[in-house]
């Protein structure tokens, strides 16, 4: 009965002490803000080798702006890269950016720091993940706990711009004094002893001229007296010239005016009648033309056959005449096309602006190497035509739609037809 008894009594004494022990370490745990039922994310920071992480050690507190938000967990010197890796662990909740600012603190008394965040990052940064790394801000050290980590900035430049100028100072002292000023002084003192050496020469010199400058003031204030008057005259010749030649000047230029509104208007009739002329030009000088490839051929032929002048062909030669009459109207068209073609190369070379932008001159030369290529086709056909017929039909080729009988040459309008060439001839036997 006894050992029944004492059986529940251990029951309860191990229950009550595995409570008390339960019930002091939820104590521990909230006196001392422990994070272990709290959601916490890992992240690396990365310190250079100028700036160190000097006071910083496993433990050490993590702040956003101040407040406690989680702890150092770990620091990784890499040495042989140049970095030092602190792992700090904070609470997961805290939404740190890629471009957060974090930064090594001190107090001014004592030997350990910690890390605090000065800014978690814009808005439209990425967040960063667990696991990531992000580059720590220079400290500043004691002088960003005596000012502020974005004052210290400030004040390490200004530092920095204090020793550059009393560099300056003292490579002034050192260089720039002994090269150039003391030379420069040495020069200023040559100058003023010779100035006093001269001084004695000068001073008659000079009041040799002070006499004279006295001597032209007075001239100067005939002179004056003399201008006054010819103020007053030309004062009056302007009132004649204002009262009555400036009506005049302004009748001659109305009569110019209107002379020139005259010029313009027969300047507009001549280009309108010569725009209405520009075809009767066109076939005179094509009549011009034809008459000087005519005139050509017959110097040539005279030149090559004179005694043809004296001579009446048989019936053989007749016949041939068309053939000549062929071969005159293609050398026509060809010294045409030549033309033509020299005229576009001359446009092109000289006008490729005009060419490009006045559709009416473009149209003109266009139509200008149309025609002249349309002529020589003609008069090429009517050619192969002729020695087909003298020849046989393999004698030349025949255009796409078999021989013709076109004219030589299509005469623009208003121009003389050339005569039409004879019909061929039976051959002399």
């Amino acid at each position: 009965m006894a050992d029944g008894a004492a059986y529940p009594n251990s029951i309860r004494a191990g229950a009550f002490l595995l409570t008390a022990a339960l019930t002091g370490l939820v104590i521990i745990l909230v006196l001392s803000k422990s994070s272990v039922f709290t959601s916490t994310s890992e992240y690396d920071v990365r310190f250079g080798m100028e700036d160190g992480v000097a006071g910083l050690e496993v433990g050490s507190e993590v702040r956003v702006a101040g407040l406690k938000v989680g702890r150092v967990v770990a620091i990784d010197p890499r040495f042989d890269e140049g970095r030092i890796d602190v792992r700090i662990r904070m609470r997961s909740d805290i939404l740190v950016k890629t471009d957060a600012e974090v930064l090594r603190s001190q107090p001014l008394l004592g030997n350990y720091s910690w890390l605090n965040f000065s800014d978690l990052g814009s808005e439209t940064a990425p967040r960063l993940e667990p696991g990531k790394w992000i580059d720590a801000r220079k400290s500043g050290g004691l002088l960003a706990t005596i000012v502020g980590p974005a004052n210290a900035g400030s004040a390490d430049k200004m530092f920095t711009n204090l020793v550059e100028f009393t560099d300056s100072l003292a490579d002034f002292a050192r260089v720039q004094y002994p090269q150039r000023v003391v030379p420069l002084l040495s020069e200023a003192q040559t100058v003023v002893t010779n100035l006093g050496r001269d001084y004695e020469t000068w001073r008659t010199k000079i009041t040799a001229g002070l006499g004279d400058a006295a001597s032209a003031l007075r001239k100067l204030d005939a002179t004056m007296d003399d201008a006054s008057a010819g103020v007053k005259d030309a004062r009056a010749t302007l009132a004649h010239v204002r009262e009555k030649n400036l009506p005049q000047i302004d009748a001659i230029l109305e009569d110019g005016v209107k002379g020139a509104d005259r010029l313009a208007g027969a300047m507009e009739r001549l280009d309108n009648e010569l725009t209405a002329r520009v075809p009767d030009v066109r076939a005179l000088l094509w009549d011009l033309r034809q008459a000087g490839a005519q005139i050509k051929l017959a110097t040539m032929e005279v030149r090559r056959s004179p005694w043809k002048l004296l001579y009446q062909p048989s019936g053989d030669e007749l016949a041939r005449e068309n053939l000549y009459e062929s071969a005159r109207a293609f050398a026509i068209a060809s010294s045409d096309l030549r033309v033509a073609g020299e005229t576009l190369d001359a446009v092109l070379a000289q006008a490729p602006e005009r060419f490009a932008n006045d559709p009416a001159f473009r149209d003109a030369i266009r139509g200008s190497v149309i025609d002249s290529v349309e002529r020589w086709e003609k008069a090429q056909q009517r050619l192969f035509d002729v020695l087909g017929a003298d020849f046989g039909p393999a004698a030349a080729p025949s255009g796409p739609a078999g021989p013709t009988n076109a004219a030589p040459i299509a005469m623009p309008a208003g121009a003389a037809a050339p005569a039409p060439a004879p019909a061929a001839a039976p051959a002399a036997k």
